[in-house]
């Protein structure tokens, strides 16, 4: 579907539109972050199934990317705790198991990307890890606003294209 509003200018940057399945409406930017977790770009989509984001939504948005260091580290913490006290869930291997033990610092996790739904709902991914079950896809954490939900295996996610 094409978007009647092809940009948004956001505290963070330029959002562009872009093509999106499923009658919905996509917003593409990106954000540098240099943090002790993880220096380099994150990628944040917006996706909405009305023609305009509204204030509500890219006033949230905004509220979570000047803190998404800070939401790294706290999705990789519940990621480790919730594989650590459930590993058969996540099928981790004895190998894997030593990486549920190291510093946050050293989780092997990496590549998250931002993304916003309507109603204070949003996800980060880490795109690649060293877990089998990021493979093809990578691991993420689902949010209610502030509060991390559920850690989401995509291993048998379908390919969007």
């Amino acid at each position: 579907m094409t978007n009647p509003h092809p940009t948004y200018q956001s505290s963070f940057g330029l959002l562009q539109a872009e093509a999106a399945p499923d009658d919905q409406f996509f917003w593409k930017g990106d954000i540098t972050l240099q943090h002790p977790l993880f220096t380099g770009t994150v990628p944040v989509y917006l996706i909405t199934k009305e023609a305009r984001l509204s204030p509500d939504m890219l006033r949230f948005t905004e509220q979570i990317v000047a803190n998404v260091g800070e939401y790294i580290e706290k999705s990789l913490l519940f990621i480790q705790q919730t594989l650590a006290n459930d590993p058969e869930t996540y099928n981790i291997t004895a190998t894997e198991r030593a990486w549920l033990e190291v510093d946050i610092s050293e989780f092997p996790l990496e590549f998250p990307e931002l993304t916003f739904y309507e109603a204070e709902e949003w996800f980060i991914r880490f795109a690649g890890g060293r877990f089998q079950i990021c493979d093809p896809y990578g691991i993420g954490v689902t949010y209610r606003a502030t509060v991390p939900v559920n850690v989401n295996n995509l291993e048998d996610s379908m390919d969007a294209e």
